[in-house]
């Protein structure tokens, strides 16, 4: 086998110092994009039915985060086992503090809940500079991915919506963080993290486990013997996980409740296929539609609700890559090369494999989140690894060909720039329609 070029995070403090404050920075920035983002949207009726936008639930989220304890919890289903008990008592403490400041009761459950939300996304942007910062990503080009991570229509549109999978998707991408520190980071922040991901996400125990492989055989090849610690914390985050989820069922005793056992849990049927016939819309769902948004949105009528509309996401517009118009085009040439440095980095990089088999594990599970048209909500579970494992194989291409560097981070920056001029005038689309 190849001697590793991959300088680790543990064999270097340079890494530490570089650039300490712009984790700081980008979440400022970043919460300031996405409670913008909600200021547009907080008098539309996101707040008082569901499946306004893409089918988003987000008048179920806000009732129930906003209800008292002894409300009725049901419609947050056990897949989040212990949602409400991580997240009721801070959304009630910041309702409070809003209501403090002198705004009314509606404003105030509105504000206090998109600062919960719009805070979650902004922590991905920063989870994921970090990651590629601690697999030693250049400074410059971990700045420019994590914003376009932040800024593709995934984390936009749905960090000012009170939905769960924004907390789904802080969970995954603080466990990479986290995973990219290694041995760095004491063993009861893994155990914590990893908890909480499982807590957001039942599906998250599969994140959990891969990272957990990683890093024990990152660590035992580091200590030349097994070291078995990384699983044991994963086992424990496990035990934690259903411990929060029953002492939730105990302070709150309206929750949906648990299966009797694993076996029991009854796992929704796919309502599509990722056979060979949508190859082609899996690869845009997974790469591309999360960070590039489409040209334009439609809308259908809403039944029940007389002539309500709600915001929709046209196969035929979704579909285009729009490929001449350049962005999707330059999205694309980073992604090839990305994936070529990427096949020589996760042979030698447990981390970078385990980023591989985290994207492996969404794609073939894709067709059980949601159908086509509702997958933008979801996306959050993989738009991190997509972006941490394009950082990490650019970084590693670039090594292998120093003479592109610079044109490569200059198209990196040009694409960024595009892209949050193309997906501003998304989001904006989707207001306007929203407001209809």
């Amino acid at each position: 086998m190849r001697a590793s070029t991959y300088v680790h995070a543990s064999r270097t403090s340079r890494v530490i110092t570089r650039w300490r404050g712009m984790g700081a920075i980008l979440a400022v920035a970043f919460y300031s994009l996405f409670f913008a983002a909600h200021q547009q949207l907080q008098d539309t009726p996101i707040y008082v039915r569901d499946a306004v936008i893409f089918g988003a639930e987000t008048q179920t989220v806000f009732r129930s985060l906003t209800a008292s304890r002894m409300d009725d919890h049901r419609s947050i289903s056990a897949e989040h086992p212990a949602f409400i008990l991580l997240h009721h008592a801070p959304a009630q403490l910041l309702i409070r503090g809003w209501e403090y400041l002198g705004q009314d009761n509606n404003r105030a459950r509105k504000h206090g809940i998109a600062l919960l939300t719009c805070l979650a996304g902004a922590l991905i942007v920063v989870m994921v500079y970090h990651a590629m910062l601690w697999n030693c990503v250049a400074s410059l080009r971990a700045i420019l991915l994590a914003m376009a991570c932040g800024a593709g229509p995934c984390l936009w549109l749905t960090a000012p919506l009170p939905e769960v999978w924004i907390f789904a998707g802080l969970g995954v991408a603080t466990l990479a963080a986290v995973s990219a520190r290694g041995s760095l980071a004491p063993w009861w922040l893994h155990t914590l993290v990893a908890t909480y991901a499982m807590s957001c996400f039942v599906g998250s125990i599969i994140p959990v486990i891969l990272f957990a492989i990683a890093r024990c055989a990152h660590d035992s090849t580091q200590q030349q013997r097994f070291t078995p610690q990384p699983l044991l914390i994963a086992l424990a985050a496990v035990t934690l996980t259903f411990g929060l989820a029953n002492l939730q069922r105990i302070i709150y005793p309206l929750s949906a409740p648990l299966p009797p056992s694993l076996l029991t849990w009854k796992i929704q049927e796919a309502p599509w296929s990722a056979n060979r016939e949508n190859a082609g819309r899996v690869a845009r769902e997974v790469f591309l539609s999360n960070l590039v948004a489409p040209s334009s949105v439609a809308t259908e009528p809403d039944s029940g609700f007389g002539n309500r509309r709600r915001v929709i996401l046209p196969e035929a517009s979704w579909s285009r890559l729009d490929l001449q118009k350049g962005i999707g085009a330059a999205w694309f040439l980073l992604l090839a090369l990305a994936f070529a440095g990427l096949v020589w980095r996760a042979q030698l990089d447990p981390f970078s494999l385990g980023i591989v088999a985290i994207i492996v594990w969404n794609i073939a599970v894709l067709p059980w989140y949601a159908t086509p048209d509702r997958l933008l909500l979801f996306a959050c579970l993989w738009t991190p690894a997509v972006v941490i494992a394009t950082g990490l194989g650019l970084e590693r291409s670039l090594d292998h060909w120093p003479k592109i560097k610079f044109p490569i981070t200059i198209l990196l920056a040009a694409f960024v720039a595009a892209q949050i001029t193309k997906n501003w005038m998304f989001i904006q689309d989707v207001i306007n329609q929203v407001r209809l």
